[in-house]
């Protein structure tokens, strides 16, 4: 099972750097409209994020007026979604 995990942007570097890492990126929409982009890797048992959203310059401080913890909680949930939603159809190409 993969499992997704956010990292602060130096242990983000230093998981990416240790492990031999490709970063890609995705893009992600909260829920208020807001959309960035996220930065991650993976290996074969988990899925590393680097715990930003990098919105465009016009969206950087309404995303800046969001609830910490909240913003936190929905990129999560959005990221594990997205994650286990590309798991499914890919098991699904391959049968």
């Amino acid at each position: 099972m993969l499992y997704a995990t956010h990292y602060e942007p130096e242990d983000f570097l230093t998981i990416v750097n240790e492990k031999k890492l490709e970063v890609f990126e995705r893009v992600y929409v909260l829920n208020c409209g807001i959309a960035g982009i996220v930065f991650m890797c993976k290996d074969k048992e988990n899925l590393y994020y680097l715990d930003r959203l990098l919105p465009s310059e016009e969206k950087t401080k309404q995303l800046d007026q969001i609830d910490f913890y909240e913003f936190h909680q929905e990129l999560y949930a959005k990221i594990n979604l997205d994650e286990s939603q590309r798991r499914k159809s890919s098991s699904i190409c391959v049968e």
